[in-house]
C-alpha cells in the first residue's frame, strides 16, 4: 500500500497555498512550486494560472523565512502593481496571515517577520542595489536583456536564492527568457528547469470551446496565444523587428505622479477607445520626447515622439473613465484628444466634451469616425515613425501584443483593412494609440533652439535597439507646436 505523503504549510508551498491562502494549486502549478531547481522557467498560454503561482510562491517564501526580500519585476507598470495587489489581497484575506501585514502600498508589502515583497516595473534604476532572496519576473520575454543583467546579480550573494520566470512566448532565440527556457526543457537539472503550459493544461478550460477557437483562428495566432509556441506572424502589419527596435524601458509618468506644471505644461496629444461589454476603455498619450539633445547626431533637427502615459480600465462605467480622462487633462496639457464616435462612442464623447468644459480643461475633444481609411492613415503613420526611428514604445506587454496582432488585408477598392482578428484579444490600446498619433504634426517636430552641448549622465538614459537614447524618467517637451488642431485621416462623409 502506497504511503500517503503529508505536507506541512511551513515547508511545502502546496500545503501553504491550500491551508493558509485558501487557494489550492493545480497539479501543473504544484510541479513548479515543489521543484528544487534554482531557476524555474514557464512558457504559458492563456488562463493557465501564471499570476496564481507567482503570488502564492512570493507569499510562501516571504512568510516561511525571516527577513528575506522577494522582488517582483514586471514588464510594465500596470502589471507590476497588479501582481503585488494580488499578493496583498491574499495575505490580508487569510485568517492566518492577515495580522502579519505591517505595511502595504502600491510597491511594497511588509510582513511582521521582517520579510518584504517589493514590486517594480522593469527599470535598471529601480532594480539595481537590491539584495534579493527570490527574484520573480512576470512576462519575462518582454523584459529588456539589460534589465535582466541588472536584476540577476542581486541573487548571487544570497544563500538559497531562487529565480522564477514566466511569460507568454515573444522574441527570438537570443533573448534570455527563451534561451533559459530552451535549456530547461532540453536538459533540466538542479539549476534550471522549464515547463510548457498550453491553455489546455488548465482544469477550467472548456476543450470544446478551445477546439472551436482553433477551427476559426489563424494557426500562428492560436499556436502563440493558446499553445504557447513561438511563431513568426504572417500577415502582421508591424513586424516584430519594427516593434522591438523601438521599445525602451523608460518610466512612464502617471498623471497623479506628475509635477504640477502651472505655467509650463507638458504637452501631449491623446486618443480614447471606448469599450462595450467585456471590452475596456483605453487612453493613450503621445508627445515629443525631451532628450536633452542626446539624439541630435542621429536625428538632426527632427525630434522623436514617445508615449508618456497610457492606461486601460476594464469594467469601468463611462462616467468613471470620463472623470479619469478629465483628471489626466488637469496634469498633462492635452492639446487635442481624438475620441471615436462610431460604435458605442457617441455618448461618452459628448459627455467627455461637456465635463472637460465644466472642469475648464483647455482640451479639444475631437469627434472622429474610425473607418478603414482613418485606420490606414493612423497606423501607417505609426509604421513610418517606427521605420524612421522616431517613435519610442514603452515596454508594456499588452500594447506590444496588440500591435503585433494587427493584421492587414488588401481590399478590392485598393484600401487596406487593418484589424486584430476576432477573438484574437483586445485592440483597445492599439486603437487609442492610433487616435493619438493621428493628431501629431511631423512638420512641427523640429528643434526651435540650438542644442545645448553638455555632458549627459549615461546612467540616466536607456537605449533602444535602433539607437535612440531615452531618459529613464522620460518627460515631454514643454510648449510645443507638434500637434494638429484636428486629427488627420478620412472621416465618413468628408474629404481629406
Amino acid at each position: 500500500m502506497a504511503k500517503t505523503v503529508e505536507y506541512h504549510p511551513a515547508t511545502d508551498p502546496g500545503a501553504f497555498a491550500e491551508q493558509v491562502l485558501g487557494r489550492p494549486l493545480w497539479p501543473h502549478q504544484l510541479e513548479v512550486a515543489r521543484s528544487d531547481a534554482r531557476y524555474r522557467v514557464i512558457c504559458a498560454g492563456r488562463q493557465v494560472g501564471k499570476s496564481t503561482i507567482l503570488s502564492s510562491l512570493a507569499l510562501f517564501e516571504a512568510t516561511t523565512r525571516r527577513n528575506i526580500t522577494v522582488l517582483l519585476v514586471s514588464a510594465g507598470e500596470v502589471a507590476s502593481r497588479r501582481l503585488l495587489e494580488e499578493c496583498t489581497a491574499l495575505a490580508t484575506g487569510s485568517s492566518v496571515l492577515g495580522g502579519s501585514v505591517l505595511d502595504d502600498s502600491k510597491s511594497l508589502l511588509t510582513l511582521s517577520n521582517g520579510s518584504r515583497i517589493i514590486s517594480v516595473p522593469a527599470s535598471q534604476r529601480q532594480i539595481r542595489g537590491w539584495p534579493v532572496d527570490v527574484l520573480i519576473l512576470d512576462e519575462a520575454a518582454f523584459i529588456d536583456p539589460d534589465i535582466w543583467r541588472s536584476a540577476e546579480p542581486a541573487i548571487i550573494a544570497r544563500p538559497g536564492s531562487k529565480v522564477i520566470l514566466t511569460s507568454t512566448p515573444w522574441g527570438d532565440s537570443s533573448h534570455f527568457f527563451r534561451a533559459l527556457w530552451n535549456r530547461g526543457m532540453l536538459a533540466p537539472d538542479s539549476k534550471v528547469a522549464a515547463w510548457h503550459w498550453p491553455s489546455s493544461i488548465s482544469p477550467n478550460v472548456d476543450q470544446s470551446l478551445l477546439d472551436d477557437i482553433q477551427s476559426r483562428e489563424p494557426a500562428d495566432y492560436f499556436r502563440r496565444e493558446y499553445l504557447a509556441e513561438w511563431t513568426d506572424a504572417a500577415g502582421a502589419y508591424f513586424s516584430e523587428q519594427e516593434i522591438m527596435a523601438a521599445v525602451a524601458s523608460y518610466e512612464m509618468c502617471a498623471p497623479e505622479d506628475l509635477e504640477m506644471w502651472l505655467d509650463r505644461p507638458y504637452c501631449a496629444a491623446g486618443g480614447v477607445d471606448w469599450g462595450f461589454a467585456q471590452d475596456a476603455n483605453a487612453l493613450a498619450l503621445v508627445s515629443v520626447l525631451e532628450d536633452h539633445g542626446a539624439n541630435h547626431e542621429m536625428l538632426g533637427d527632427r525630434l522623436a515622439f514617445f508615449i508618456p502615459w497610457l492606461e486601460v480600465r476594464h469594467n469601468w462605467p463611462y462616467g468613471q473613465f470620463i472623470e479619469r480622462v478629465v483628471e489626466t487633462a488637469g496634469k498633462y496639457y492635452i492639446r487635442v484628444l481624438a475620441s471615436e464616435t462610431n460604435g458605442v462612442g457617441a455618448f461618452p464623447t459628448t459627455e467627455l466634451r461637456r465635463r472637460s468644459g465644466e472642469a475648464r480643461r483647455d482640451m479639444n475633444v475631437a469627434s472622429v469616425v474610425t473607418d478603414v481609411r482613418r485606420k490606414q492613415s493612423g497606423f501607417s503613420m505609426i509604421k513610418g515613425l517606427l521605420q524612421q526611428n522616431r517613435l519610442v514604445l514603452p515596454r508594456e506587454p499588452e500594447l506590444l501584443k496588440q500591435l503585433r496582432a494587427l493584421e492587414f488585408e488588401q481590399l478590392p477598392s485598393g484600401s487596406m483593412r487593418i484589424a486584430v482578428p476576432e477573438r484574437a484579444g483586445h485592440d483597445d490600446l492599439a486603437m487609442a494609440l492610433m487616435q493619438a498619433v493621428s493628431s501629431l504634426s511631423l512638420e512641427g517636430a523640429v528643434r526651435h533652439r540650438p542644442v545645448e552641448v553638455r555632458p549627459l549622465d549615461p546612467d540616466a538614459f536607456v537605449t533602444t535597439v535602433s539607437g535612440l537614447r531615452v531618459p529613464i524618467a522620460a518627460r515631454p517637451v514643454m510648449f510645443h507646436d507638434s500637434f494638429m488642431t484636428w486629427p488627420r485621416g478620412q472621416e465618413k462623409g468628408s474629404g481629406w
